[in-house]
């Protein structure tokens, strides 16, 4: 998914790209030079010494929404089902799931 900053213009394009898997990111066209970054302080960064002026302000406020907006998920939506076969299986066995390497 493409979530389009809603003032770009022809010279300064700002886009939140949204993925199933891997980080999202922001695609960042500007001075004619585009530019992957991962959060919102480093979208800032890219305008260089105009990075506080309004414009680059708002942008940087954009950004920290949509991430706060997409991007927030409590950890136990992140590992669903996982944590309750363990305890499950813990449960039934008596014993703590570890992991054991064996050298042979």
């Amino acid at each position: 998914m493409e979530y389009q900053y809603p003032d770009n213009t022809k010279d300064c394009n700002v886009t939140y790209m949204r993925t199933r898997t891997g980080p999202n990111w922001f695609r960042i066209y500007y001075k004619q030079g585009c530019y992957i970054r991962f959060t919102p302080i480093e979208v800032g960064r890219v305008f260089g010494i105009a990075k506080f002026t309004p414009t680059a302000n708002e942008i940087r406020k954009w950004a920290k929404e949509m991430v706060e907006k997409y991007e927030t998920q409590p950890s136990t939506q992140q590992m669903e089902g996982r944590g309750d076969e363990t305890r499950e299986i813990e449960e039934k066995t008596k014993e703590p799931m570890v992991a054991q390497a064996t050298l042979t």
